[in-house]
């Protein structure tokens, strides 16, 4: 099946978001966490990520997607934030809190994710926010292409790249040029003895160099 990736627009998030919630829903606790739902999206949750989404949409934020030329969807996405100059991370306003989790372990994650993304990424810098391709496409090079766009709009504008990857996302992001800079270990468990049936979620801060990405084209 042929792929294409091109920029989206405000009217791809409802198909965006529906990828999102399919490629990681609900077996990804850290998006849970961040996106929370019921293990069956109900139609609201679909219709405020879009209007979060959107809400978030500024001037320095790039979607890209990717479609399947014979079907027409959209299976994949990736959201992209530069800082060319200065500006860093900042919180969305407002807080979702998911019903299955305590909501001082949530603060605790939300301030343990989030805080490294307002110490660490500071422009000039680039920012992965979130990239995901659709499960009955992964595997396809649907990821590959999102994430080789924004890498060379990153080298275009002479910037570090940041990006929080999964255990599963962190060899195509090395292919990329990314290396990890920390092995984040969140278990609330050793914090408070009553999180501790909430397990331990972990993921890789990974960078990529504006340095190194001159030394893979040469």
């Amino acid at each position: 099946m042929p792929l294409t990736l091109s920029l989206a627009t405000p009217a791809d998030l409802p198909n965006l978001v529906r990828a999102q919630y399919a490629a990681f829903h609900p077996n990804d606790t850290l998006h849970v966490l961040i996106y929370p739902s019921p293990d069956r999206v109900p139609e609201s949750t679909f219709e405020k990520t879009v209007e979060r989404q959107t809400d978030a949409w500024k001037d320095n934020v790039t979607w890209v997607k990717v479609t399947d030329d014979e079907t027409g969807s959209v299976i994949a996405g990736a959201k992209w934030i530069f800082w060319p100059k200065s500006g860093g991370w900042a919180e969305e306003k407002g807080k979702r809190w998911p019903e299955s989790f305590g909501i001082a372990y949530v603060s605790w994650i939300m301030e343990e994710f989030m805080g490294r993304r307002r110490e660490r990424n500071q422009g000039p810098a680039a920012l992965l926010d979130i990239c995901y391709v659709h499960p009955d496409w992964q595997g396809r090079g649907a990821g590959k292409l999102l994430v080789q766009w924004g890498t060379e709009k990153a080298d275009e504008l002479g910037l570090r790249t940041f990006v929080e990857a999964s255990y599963f996302g962190r060899p195509l992001y090395e292919k990329f040029g990314f290396v990890v800079g920390e092995h984040v270990l969140l278990e609330g468990g050793n914090v408070k003895e009553e999180w501790r049936e909430y397990g331990q979620i972990g993921y890789y801060w990974m960078e990529r160099q504006e340095r190194e990405a001159k030394a893979l084209e040469d």
